[in-house]
């Protein structure tokens, strides 16, 4: 019963987590606070912040078997992409200014028109903080306890969702200017590129 209890919490943090952020609830609340929805983004990511918190802690402390347990070499290989994700996200970082995205910025400037960014990572796939939270969470899945691989099954779940649902509202509020940045870049995972051979 425990399981079912947090497997429901996390489910509806993540509801709530992207609910919050919809177009239709952005436009509803702009239009009920006025001037002071600039604010919105800080307070949005506090509170995904100061909810989120609990839920990683109470699932530490919920016992249960270790799930996918590693040998030595292969808790290497776990720490390793746990570092990578870091640095993936990290560099979907260099590609904007931070402060505009937790809502430092915002509420001394006005709105901007959308933008594209297609330098750095995001000219090699469209959603690099989604990948790097992709791999943390599918990393830590590894050789933990029941309840923690759990919360993090959900949470690569809830990810891998969003990215699509992403995807669609960036194509849907930006057209044909996303539509052709979708055609170049991919979304996810990084295309391989095949050298072409020189003819003789």
């Amino acid at each position: 019963m425990k399981y079912f209890f947090l497997c429901a919490t996390w489910i509806l943090w993540c509801f709530l987590h992207s609910f919050l952020i919809t177009t239709g609830t952005t436009i509803w609340l702009k239009k009920q606070v006025g001037g002071k929805f600039s604010y919105y983004r800080i307070c949005y990511n506090l509170f995904s912040l100061i909810t989120v918190l609990p839920l990683f802690y109470w699932q530490r402390t919920i016992t249960g078997p270790i799930v996918l347990p590693l040998s030595p070499h292969l808790v290497i290989v776990k720490y390793t992409a746990l570092v990578f994700s870091f640095i993936v996200v990290a560099g979907s970082f260099v590609s904007f200014d931070i402060r505009e995205f937790f809502g430092i910025r915002q509420p001394q400037q006005k709105e901007k028109e959308p933008a594209i960014h297609t330098h750095g990572l995001y000219g090699i796939v469209r959603h690099p903080m989604y990948l790097g939270g992709i791999i943390f969470f599918t990393a830590s899945m590894t050789h933990v306890p029941l309840p923690q691989f759990l919360g993090y099954l959900i949470l690569v779940m809830y990810m891998v969702i969003g990215t699509f649902r992403e995807d669609r509202r960036l194509s849907r509020e930006l057209g044909d200017m996303y539509i052709n940045y979708q055609k170049e870049v991919p979304m996810i995972l990084p295309r391989i590129k095949k050298r072409k051979r020189s003819q003789d």
